[in-house]
């Protein structure tokens, strides 16, 4: 049985790319953001800025920090990204 493997580092294509991106005149960027737009159906939004989003914020805040007061609080943030997303988090 073959397997395919990729040979090359995603990651630092990724930042190859993004990097020669930013190097890009500004009027470049932004034809390229709208290029690569057509090819996905993911798309970058502005974040909300509502009085709704904001109270809808502070309340799944304020969920956090009482989940965090009855957690573990001696584990590190990279012990538990990794327990709860695996080793791939600080990858």
């Amino acid at each position: 049985m073959t397997i395919a493997v990729h040979s090359r580092n995603r990651k630092n294509d990724y930042h190859k790319v993004f990097e020669a991106a930013l190097r890009l005149p500004l009027d470049e960027q932004r034809r390229l953001r709208d290029e690569l737009a057509k090819l996905s159906d993911v798309r970058l939004v502005a974040p909300a800025n509502s009085k709704s989003a904001r109270r809808e914020g502070k309340a799944l805040a304020d969920r956090v920090r009482a989940e965090l007061a009855l957690g573990n609080v001696s584990a590190s943030l990279d012990e538990t990204m990794q327990q709860l997303r695996g080793r791939e988090w600080s990858s």
